[in-house]
């Protein structure tokens, strides 16, 4: 940790969205706190502030009203610029992100070498971008926290998580296993007639109590996913709010996931789990400590492709996972 007056006292992170990438900061955001000991603000918006409350480094979280900007602007603009930080550390490198950062009383301000949308015009420094294929996201905003807190070090540090336990109705004798399905891109879902199979499985051959997860406008799929298992599972899309959600996967013995929200924030809290990638790289996006346990397919040379529709129009990157091999992948993490 930097000495008293030898670095930053007061910083300011912004990173207004989303669950997954949220998670992803999370070594940044641990990483700037030990190696400056600096009292931390975040700005993000409304809906994802109760998962910055889950970070005890920091001490203000300061919401983005992205639904109400122009009523609430000036609003926001007075509580961003109540302190005066040394340094402000866009981690989500947009246009919006990048303003926030300029609007704030910062001494410097540094963002992402990936930054889009004109954003770096707003930064005083950024990371050389370096040739060839991006990493890892993480390593991207570890770049971003050298720019402030210099060590050189390669070491990413595990996040710091004040996680409610889940209520005791959940935390009951039996395998848990949570199946987390949904994502806003089609080419990440795995089919749910295979979501289905897998949960009667693991239902009737090890018992397992299994728990659908999803936010609100999952909800009517989870619930049909659910019959389709049977008695053995439980529909909890848009029954938590996101610390419930945090809660509950916390309590599982394994997640079974798509490339999500609730796959990062299982990783960041170490829950073991066997990740399906389709459309998406796991190099780039994957759970951080557990890419040893991410499933896809070999032999396709049009993945990744990143895309949110598919050119080939049958989704073969998903569908040609069978049930057989993500069964297998969860028994040895059972």
């Amino acid at each position: 940790m930097t000495e008293t007056g030898a670095g930053p006292q007061r910083l300011l992170v912004v990173k207004l969205s989303s669950m997954g990438d949220i998670a992803n900061a999370l070594p940044a955001v641990r990483a700037l706190k030990e190696r400056t000991g600096a009292a931390m603000d975040w700005v993000v918006q409304p809906e994802y502030a109760p998962l910055v409350a889950l970070c005890p480094d920091v001490e203000r979280i300061i919401e983005y009203p992205r639904r109400n900007l122009a009523k609430g602007f000036w609003r926001f603009v007075r509580e961003l610029r109540r302190e005066r930080y040394d340094a402000v550390v866009d981690l989500q490198g947009l246009l919006k992100s990048a303003s926030v950062a300029w609007l704030a009383r910062g001494c410097r301000r540094v963002g992402p070498a990936w930054a889009r949308e004109g954003a770096h015009l707003f930064y005083h420094a950024r990371p050389e971008r370096h040739p060839g294929p991006r990493g890892h996201v993480v390593g991207e905003l570890m770049d971003v926290v050298e720019l402030v807190a210099p060590t050189g070090s390669v070491e990413w540090p595990e996040a710091r998580l004040d996680v409610p336990e889940a209520p005791a109705s959940v935390r009951q004798t039996g395998p848990r296993v949570g199946l987390a399905p949904f994502s806003r891109w089609a080419t990440k879902n795995w089919p749910p007639e295979y979501m289905a199979e897998l949960g009667r499985r693991l239902a009737a051959e090890m018992g397992c109590r299994l728990f659908i997860l999803g936010g609100p406008e999952d909800e009517a799929n989870g619930l049909r996913l659910a019959e389709a298992i049977g008695d053995a599972a439980s529909n909890q899309c848009g029954q938590t709010d996101l610390p419930g959600l945090c809660a509950l996967l916390k309590s599982l013995d394994l997640l079974v996931t798509v490339d999500s929200g609730p796959m990062h924030w299982a990783d960041a809290l170490g829950v073991p789990l066997v990740a399906i990638f389709g459309a998406t790289d796991p190099a780039r996006t994957g759970p951080l400590r557990q890419l040893d346990h991410v499933i896809v397919v070999d032999h396709l040379a049009c993945r990744p492709c990143h895309e949110r529709t598919c050119a080939r129009e049958d989704l073969a990157c998903l569908r040609d996972l069978e049930v057989e091999q993500v069964f297998a992948a969860a028994l040895e993490r059972l």
